[in-house]
């Protein structure tokens, strides 16, 4: 993976799954903690474990270093109070993670989040390419960084083990243009719709990439629509909100503070020719390749 994609996945990712320092359970009953991070071994949803998969799930939980209100790093039992407890309230799970705060005690700090991030991404990696000459991700190293993004996107969405056979045969043939109508998934709605739009709009980038002989190690990104600027704004560390192609207050305002810290007109239009430029700009500085700029 390109070191591209690790430094961008955060970014990309937050806005989606949101940070969360306690445990809860998803929408789908599976206790999680972190930037959508799993730490649940019960293979049915919305269900209780069985033995073993209650076990199997405590040596994830155990990953973390989870620390207590103290600050001192909790034992193992007192992880096991916590887990149990989450998981106990499967009733809860349609409430969202705030609803779980009540009966947890333990909790992460940010740097924990990040570095368990990336040891789940890279443990999805392996998994997802490291299947033999024969995958259709086999030659994963070598794809346009927008590919790789919006692959793994899909893995931290679905698990690294997802079967698309179409999208497979696809992303083996590099047409991204192909891979981008097979990476759609349900249900459509909330951020998954978010991120159905992100990873398809990064699988026709990637095409982009490869058409122009463009470098395939930096992530190429779109300015010429509020969905592309909302994108250079959170890689920028503005905050336009979801990435969702809206151009509400929350891109107006975002785009708005970009200007003012740019020495710029403060008109909050995301379509300003000026602002865009200087997105280009700064985005180029940053490492990316910009596309979309007159």
């Amino acid at each position: 993976m390109y070191q591209s994609v690790r430094d961008y996945w955060i970014t990309f990712n937050d806005p989606l799954e949101g940070r969360v320092n306690f445990m809860y359970l998803d929408q789908k009953g599976w206790v999680s903690t972190g930037i959508g991070n799993k730490i649940d071994a019960t293979k049915n949803a919305n269900t209780a474990p069985t033995p073993d998969e209650r076990s199997k799930s405590l040596v994830m939980a155990r990953e973390l270093k989870w620390l207590t209100k103290t600050n001192d790093v909790a034992t193992a039992d007192q992880v096991a109070v916590d887990w149990d407890a989450v998981k106990a309230h499967l009733e809860l799970a349609p409430q969202g993670h705030l609803a779980f705060k009540p009966f947890t005690f333990l909790h992460l700090d940010n740097s924990e989040i990040d570095r368990h991030v990336f040891v789940v991404l890279d443990r999805m990696e392996t998994t997802r390419i490291g299947t033999g000459a024969s995958s259709p991700f086999a030659d994963f190293e070598e794809w346009p960084a927008n590919a790789q993004l919006a692959t793994m996107s899909m893995c931290w969405a679905l698990g690294a083990a997802f079967k698309f056979p179409n999208f497979e045969g696809f992303v083996k043939d590099r047409n991204w243009t192909g891979a981008a109508e097979e990476c759609h998934f349900t249900p459509d709605i909330g951020t998954i719709k978010i991120r159905n739009k992100l990873d398809r709009s990064h699988f026709l980038l990637a095409a982009a990439v490869e058409d122009g002989s463009l470098p395939p190690e930096k992530i190429a990104m779109d300015l010429s629509d509020v969905f592309g600027v909302q994108g250079a704004l959170l890689a920028l560390n503005f905050r336009p909100g979801p990435q969702d192609g809206v151009d509400g207050p929350l891109t107006q305002r975002a785009v708005t503070a970009f200007q003012a810290a740019s020495g710029l007109d403060v008109n909050g239009r995301f379509d300003d020719p000026d602002t865009v430029s200087a997105l280009g700009d700064a985005l180029t500085v940053g490492g990316f390749t910009v596309l979309g700029v007159p």
